[in-house]
């Protein structure tokens, strides 16, 4: 999260101004045919999580804290992410913050800086003591953010060194069964030059920034590459993307190119179900709040779900929808109706969808087209695409068949669909969210 360096490498040259960065025909056309496996909604909400900045003085994190609680219960994410600022005087500031949020249910991923960023190092050796002050809200100790490992010979080796030592202090506590060890956050060249971790660590980490190309590209900022790019570093254990999302700062001059904000409504949503499906442990969208309100041309001013200011951005209400409609109400837990299949009649180019069982017995089917959305180029949203239409084919008889559509405003609008066992339905780029009951 180290401002001078977190993104400067991720112009991605997904900054390309290329538009429509992947090829067409590469998702479900291939298994059209073939039942779609059973999905848990629990698994993706618990899939989803958030970054904050709890020990950022004079940050609208520390200033509005109460606002902040009250945001994050209406957006219903349970999971986030924070770097250690160690001033001296803990348990106070930072980690009253942080007890606070975990005695309401909340679980934490904290990064254990390497000295190797702006960020002050935070010694491995101390893991019991930030634990403690934690409550019972850590459950990810994570190695250095995005350690500047190609930049000058020695830097891998201490990176290395840090990470075996917070591994072993994790492993050493009584915690050991209930926090998890996630790797340093190495990006782009640095990767290549970080040394193989995979014996000190529970999680591989990335920061899959896809810049302004969409969720679903096999472009430079494809999600596969960043996954594979981080195989000979830590082998085949689970991923956490620590970092995703896109920003609207429309008249920045770098080369991390922004989306516009009904745009990003639009492309955080399938983010999040395109991460899942991809075998991504835990996405943690950046961030929470806007931390700085430095205009039009700054990045880091528009990366916030809400605005500086604390207003709701149309990705924030966008990502609140997708949670609640996967949630379930509590006492309306009924047995998951398993047995019924979903298949797609005929291959559909560019199309993705996936069945979710919901803990009230309801079969969710999400469905879109994964195309490119955005003219990077005159930074502008590209004209609709047409429509397709696609069929469902059910193995047993629905009692209700409701489409849930988000739109860039963030609000979601739903439609009855006929209660068949072929349910016709017209795809779009805009995710749908088909509900059985």
């Amino acid at each position: 999260m180290t401002r001078l360096t977190r993104r400067s490498a991720l112009a991605l040259a997904a900054g390309s101004l290329a538009t429509g960065a992947f090829a067409a025909g590469t998702f479900a056309a291939g298994r059209a045919t073939a039942a779609e496996p059973l999905h848990r909604c629990e698994a993706l909400i618990d899939s989803i999580g958030v970054n904050v900045h709890l020990g950022h003085r004079g940050s609208p994190y520390v200033e509005r804290f109460a606002a902040c609680i009250e945001a994050l219960d209406d957006l219903g994410v349970r999971h986030l992410r924070d770097d250690i600022v160690l001033t001296g005087d803990e348990p106070a500031g930072q980690f009253e913050r942080i007890a606070d949020l975990a005695g309401r249910g909340y679980r934490f991923s904290l990064i254990f800086y390497d000295g190797l960023t702006p960020g002050p190092r935070v010694a491995p050796e101390r893991f019991a003591e930030i634990a403690g002050w934690a409550g019972a809200g850590l459950v990810v100790a994570e190695g250095g953010n995005e350690p500047p490992v190609a930049t000058r010979p020695g830097l891998a080796g201490q990176s290395a060194a840090h990470q075996a030592a917070l591994f072993r202090a994790v492993r050493a506590d009584a915690r050991a069964g209930t926090v998890r060890v996630a790797g340093p956050s190495y990006i782009q060249g640095n990767v290549a030059a970080a040394q193989n971790l995979a014996a000190v660590i529970d999680f591989a980490n990335i920061h899959a920034y896809p810049g302004a190309e969409p969720p679903e590209t096999d472009g430079a900022g494809s999600l596969a590459r960043f996954m594979a790019a981080s195989r000979p570093v830590f082998g085949d254990a689970p991923v956490l993307a620590t970092e995703n999302g896109y920003h609207t700062a429309l008249a920045t001059g770098g080369a991390h190119l922004p989306i516009s904000a009904g745009l990003r409504a639009r492309y955080l949503p399938r983010m999040l179900l395109w991460s899942y499906l991809q075998g991504v442990r835990r996405t943690y969208l950046y961030e929470l709040i806007a931390s700085f309100d430095r205009g039009d041309a700054d990045p880091e001013s528009h990366f916030g779900l809400l605005a500086h200011d604390g207003r709701p951005t149309p990705a924030f209400r966008a990502v609140r929808s997708l949670v609640r409609l996967f949630g379930a109400n509590a006492g309306t837990v009924a047995a998951v109706a398993a047995d019924r299949d979903v298949t797609l009649s005929a291959a559909v180019p560019d199309l993705v969808f996936a069945r979710f069982a919901r803990q009230d017995g309801a079969t969710l089917i999400p469905i879109w087209l994964g195309l490119d959305g955005w003219d990077r180029r005159n930074r502008i949203p590209l004209p609709d695409a047409p429509a397709r239409p696609a069929e469902i084919r059910l193995s047993r008889q629905p009692r209700q068949v409701r489409l849930h559509r988000f739109d860039d405003d963030g609000s979601v609008t739903v439609a009855n669909l006929p209660a068949d066992r072929r349910v016709p339905v017209q795809v779009t780029d805009r995710l749908g969210v088909i509900e059985l009951t």
